[in-house]
């Protein structure tokens, strides 16, 4: 089966029509750039190149969606403040259910209706992505590993961080009171 390729412009461009569908597997690949954040408003993410597989089995009232994911965005070091490649890769499940009376979807089931002729994959792509993005994200975690974060600014943290010794900090009258009870 020949995979189908797009390249990604528009939020209709993640549309799947899965009733002109057939049961059985599907493959979908999207190339995700610099122009599928931007059309997220506050994205986590602004730049990237991201290469995103979709895998989808098509049953009767059921669709198991199979995500695989990999690339490289470009994200803030979060102790230097440098811009820097960040690898991203992954894989994730979903399900679609068809149910006479569609309820909420949650994180791992989206539900559709029976007049329901497609649905839209882009939320979920953005997810997986923004997912894989570690917590904590240092040049360390550069793509090619060299990186180190900036100097200038880690010289700069820390002479800010030192405290003088001679600068006491005033505490709330209520605690020190406390500080007077033994036993």
């Amino acid at each position: 089966m020949q995979p189908c390729l797009k390249s990604v412009s528009s939020l209709k461009d993640y549309t799947i029509e899965f009733v002109k569908l057939k049961l059985g597997l599907h493959d979908f690949n999207y190339t995700v750039d610099n122009s599928f954040f931007d059309l997220k408003e506050n994205s986590l993410v602004e730049k990237g190149q991201v290469n995103v597989h979709l895998n989808i089995d098509k049953k009767e009232r059921l669709m198991n969606l199979n995500f695989a994911f990999e690339g490289i965005i470009q994200t803030e070091c979060d102790k230097c403040l440098n811009v820097f490649d960040l690898p991203v890769q992954g894989t994730e499940s979903l399900i679609v259910k068809i149910t006479e009376e569609p309820k909420e979807s949650d994180s791992e089931i989206i539900y559709l209706g029976v007049n329901d002729i497609s649905f839209n994959v882009y939320d979920s792509i953005y997810e997986i992505i923004c997912i894989s993005i570690p917590m904590i994200k240092t040049c360390a975690d550069d793509a090619s590993g060299e990186k180190q974060c900036n100097p200038e600014m880690l010289k700069f943290l820390s002479e800010s961080n030192i405290e003088s010794p001679n600068i006491e900090t005033p505490t709330d009258p209520r605690w020190d009171k406390l500080k007077n009870i033994t036993d």
